[in-house]
């Protein structure tokens, strides 16, 4: 895949907006980042050495980096692996899903007979040296990677939800929020940016909005669980606020970090809902 951009930090500006009680009239979290419930554009790239196991040929090496993007529910994606000192033959990648915890095939790559390797899955394929992800794939939903030998035995992992171990990870994204019945011509932006440090992720969330009702008190939600974030709307139903990760965890709600964000939803204290933002 030849036209992913880089990936650097996003400058978002936008306007939101209010609605009362009505589910139906959003789109439903689906409990993992990117796809079709994406109203906006999500970036995300990680770089990692993925983890020898105790079968893996002394000196052997593998670097992982993925390079995602998602715009309006539309995915491009290049999931790349560099092996080095691999024995000669047909080894086999391996993914498992965040949002149920399956495994996927994705294929298979051989080894010369200098031991190096390099395989690309991508979405859309520009020549024959480039693997297809599997059909309705979702590359931001990818918490664990493996390869295996022909004999099935899994040489390398990584972990692409553990930030600590990564050499590097980003995630930036804008999503327009999708209102209540309430104000259905209502507008809304949540914007998302995350690195990774030893310490945790770092990075923040802002929301803006208007057209919300005036002087009312919002509650706001991260994955269902609720934010300790006071924010009301103006004398003319906008509001601005941000928060980020806190304490040693780095958690902006309860056992969530900003890499863990699917969806962020904005009630009154009545418990209506709002506006919600899916990523």
């Amino acid at each position: 895949m030849k036209t992913l951009p880089k990936f650097l930090s996003l400058t978002f500006v936008a306007a939101a907006c209010c609605a009362s009680l009505n589910l139906s009239t959003a789109r439903a979290d689906d409990g993992t980042q990117g796809g079709e419930d994406v109203d906006g554009t999500e970036q995300l790239d990680v770089d990692i050495n993925m983890t020898p196991t105790a079968a893996a040929p002394a000196g052997s090496s593998i670097a992982l980096s993925l390079k995602a993007e998602d715009e309006d529910g539309t995915t491009d994606a290049e999931l790349k692996l560099e092996a080095r000192g691999l024995p000669a033959g047909t080894y086999s990648v391996s993914v498992t899903l965040k949002s149920n915890g399956s495994t996927v095939a994705l294929g298979t790559f051989n080894a010369d007979s200098s031991g190096e390797a390099e395989v690309e899955f991508v979405t859309n394929p520009e020549d024959s040296e480039e693997t297809p992800f599997p059909a309705n794939f979702n590359p931001l939903d990818i918490a664990q990677v493996s390869v295996s030998d022909a004999g099935n035995n899994v040489l390398f992992t990584a972990d692409l939800t553990n930030v600590k171990t990564l050499n590097g990870m980003s995630l930036n994204a804008t999503i327009n929020g999708q209102p209540g019945a309430g104000n259905p011509n209502a507008s809304g932006t949540a914007t998302l940016s995350a690195n990774s440090s030893k310490s945790g992720p770092k990075g923040q969330v802002i929301v803006m909005g208007s057209g919300f009702p005036t002087r009312i008190q919002l509650v706001t939600f991260v994955n269902n669980s609720t934010v300790s974030k006071k924010a009301k709307t103006d004398n003319n139903g906008n509001f601005n606020f941000n928060f980020g990760p806190k304490g040693k965890a780095s958690i902006v709600a309860p056992g969530i970090t900003l890499f863990q964000v699917t969806s962020i939803t904005l009630k009154d204290t009545s418990g209506n809902v709002l506006m919600t933002f899916n990523f």
